[in-house]
C-alpha cells in the first residue's frame, strides 16, 4: 500500500483536476489510469479493478455482460476523477490508494466453463500485485474471482461475508450446471479454503433455495440473516458477527455483493429482482463497516448481477442507471472503509458536525 502519498501525487493535477467532459474520453472505472494486469507492481497500483463480463451462467433474465460496461459509466457521473471526499466518513481513498482500471477479463459467451478459468486466471494476475475489485457479471463469477485471489496469495482459509437475495449453496445450481450463479459458495465450499464457520449471507428472501438446502447450510455451521431480520436488528450487531466469524482464524476476506439483495425499487436493473430487500442506506452502511473492520491487504471484493437492460434512468449505458449508480457507490464506499482501515482509523476528518449547529449555552456559575 502506499505511504504519505496525496492523490496529487499519485495521479497529478491533470487528472485530478481534469475538465474533461463526462462524455468524452475513454470510459474506465472512474476514468482512472488504465494498466495492464502484468504492469501493476511496476506501476505501483494497490488496488486494480477488473471487469469480468459473464453471464452465460444466469438462469433467469440474461444482461449481465454489460455491467462492468453499465458501472464505469455511472462512475463518471457523481464528480470529477479523484475528487470522492466521502462527507459521512471524511476519507478520500485516492489519498491513500493508487487505483488503476485493468479492463476485463476474457470471455467467450458460447464456453461458460473457459470464460470462468479466464476470469480465475485474470483475478489471480491481479492479486499477486494488488487488491482485486471485481465487477460482474453473474455471480458464478465469485468462484473463479475468490479461487484466483486465494491461489495467488497462498490463502489456505478464507472468510466469506456473502450479500444476496439467495444462498447460492445449491449441490447443482438452479437448473443442474454446477458452475451456474446458484452453486458457486458451495464451489468454494468444496475447495476446501472456506470452512462454513467462517461463511455468513446477509440479506437472503424469497423462495430458493429449499428447506434441504438450507439446512445442509446449518449443519456446514454456516449463518444467514434474512432481509426481515435486517430491517429489525441493529445492522452493528449484524456487521459484528460478520466479521468475526470471517476473521476467526483465517487469512484473508472476500466480501462478495449481489445488487438483488437490495429492494427492486431501488435496484431494478438485475436478472432475479425479489421484493422485501434491503434499503440503500443499510446496504452502504454495512458494506462501509465490514470492509473498515478487515485487514485492507488481506481482502477482496466483488459486485455482481447489475444487468443494465432492466435498470432505470438509462438503459443504453452511456451514464449508466440506478443500479449500476448503486454498485458505483458501493466501491468507492469499500476503497473509502480500506482507506480508513489501513490508516487504522474509525472516521477521517468528517464536515458534518458532530452536534446539531445552534446557539450554545453560557456556563453555568456558582451565582446561578
Amino acid at each position: 500500500m502506499t505511504d504519505d502519498r496525496s492523490g496529487d501525487d499519485i495521479y497529478g493535477e491533470k487528472h485530478k483536476e481534469s475538465n474533461e467532459p463526462i462524455f468524452s474520453g475513454i470510459p474506465t472505472f472512474l476514468k482512472l489510469p488504465q494498466v495492464d494486469r502484468d504492469a501493476l507492481e511496476e506501476e505501483d497500483v494497490d488496488i486494480g479493478i477488473i471487469g469480468a463480463p459473464l453471464d452465460t451462467a444466469t438462469t433467469i433474465r440474461p444482461g449481465t455482460r454489460y455491467g462492468p460496461r453499465a458501472v464505469r459509466a455511472a462512475s463518471t457521473v457523481p464528480s470529477p476523477p479523484y475528487q470522492h471526499f466521502n462527507i459521512e466518513t471524511g476519507v478520500d481513498p485516492f489519498d491513500t490508494f493508487s487505483v488503476a482500471d485493468t479492463g476485463d477479463a476474457a470471455v467467450s459467451p458460447g464456453d461458460t466453463r473457459q470464460s470462468q478459468l479466464n476470469i480465475e486466471d485474470a483475478v489471480y494476475e491481479i492479486s499477486e500485485q494488488a487488491t482485486p475489485i471485481v465487477i460482474g457479471g453473474d455471480h458464478s463469477i465469485s468462484h473463479p474471482d475468490i479461487k484466483g485471489w486465494a491461489e495467488a496469495n497462498d490463502y489456505d482459509d478464507i472468510g466469506l461475508i456473502h450479500f444476496d437475495c439467495h444462498a447460492d449453496t445449491g449441490e447443482d445450481g438452479l437448473t443442474g450446471f454446477e458452475y451456474d450463479h446458484g452453486a458457486w459458495v458451495k464451489r468454494v465450499f468444496d475447495e476446501g479454503i472456506m470452512d462454513g464457520e467462517n461463511y455468513t449471507l446477509i440479506g437472503p428472501r424469497g423462495f430458493w433455495p429449499g428447506p434441504d438446502t438450507y439446512e445442509g447450510m446449518r449443519e456446514a455451521g454456516m449463518k444467514w440473516y434474512t432481509s426481515m431480520e435486517v430491517g429489525n436488528m441493529d445492522l452493528d450487531e449484524i456487521v459484528t458477527d460478520a466479521v468475526q466469524r470471517a476473521t476467526d482464524g483465517t487469512d484473508a476476506v472476500w466480501v462478495s455483493f449481489d445488487v438483488d439483495v437490495m429492494e427492486p425499487a431501488y435496484a431494478p436493473g438485475t436478472g432475479e429482482p425479489e421484493p422485501g430487500g434491503l434499503i440503500p442506506r443499510e446496504a452502504i452502511y454495512m458494506v462501509r463497516e465490514v470492509v473498515k473492520s478487515l485487514d485492507p491487504e488481506e481482502f477482496g471484493f466483488d459486485i455482481v448481477e447489475v444487468s443494465p437492460a432492466y435498470d432505470t434512468s438509462d438503459t443504453n449505458s452511456y451514464n449508466g442507471g440506478v443500479t449500476s449508480g448503486l454498485a458505483n457507490r458501493l466501491i468507492i464506499e469499500v476503497m473509502g472503509s480500506m482507506a480508513l482501515a489501513e490508516q487504522g482509523l474509525e472516521e477521517g476528518s468528517p464536515i458534518k458536525p458532530k452536534e446539531p449547529l445552534g446557539p450554545t449555552e453560557s456556563p453555568k456559575t456558582a451565582d446561578d
